[in-house]
């Protein structure tokens, strides 16, 4: 997941609508982030966390998550499975687990 600066300003944002109930699911790198991502976009009511969360996808590399979302709910429950909490936390997917996620004719980069 790259981090530029816009997606640190949007993780910002996040955090602020998000409060420290869910500021967890904002800690981590790489595959980390991406997955406590995809673990509070599953579990978040708030619409424009939804859209933040999109919009952080799209810049960090993975534009094709908002049209995972337009397509079903179906891929963020599959994500939501693959990287299930342990006891520690979060458990990262790996890269070819979360690339299972995209649909047969997704683009991505």
């Amino acid at each position: 997941m790259k981090l530029t600066r816009n997606v640190l300003n949007l993780m910002f944002e996040l955090s602020n609508i998000e409060g420290e109930s869910n500021s967890g699911y904002l800690c981590g790198e790489g595959s980390v982030l991406r997955n406590n991502l995809l673990e509070l976009f599953k579990i978040t009511t708030n619409p424009e966390s939804h859209g933040i969360i999109i919009d952080i996808m799209s810049e960090a590399g993975y534009p094709w998550f908002g049209d995972l979302i337009e397509m079903g709910d179906c891929y963020i429950r599959d994500a939501a499975a693959l990287s299930e909490s342990n006891e520690s936390g979060f458990m990262p997917m790996n890269e070819d687990d979360f690339l299972e996620l995209i649909p047969a004719n997704g683009h991505f980069h």
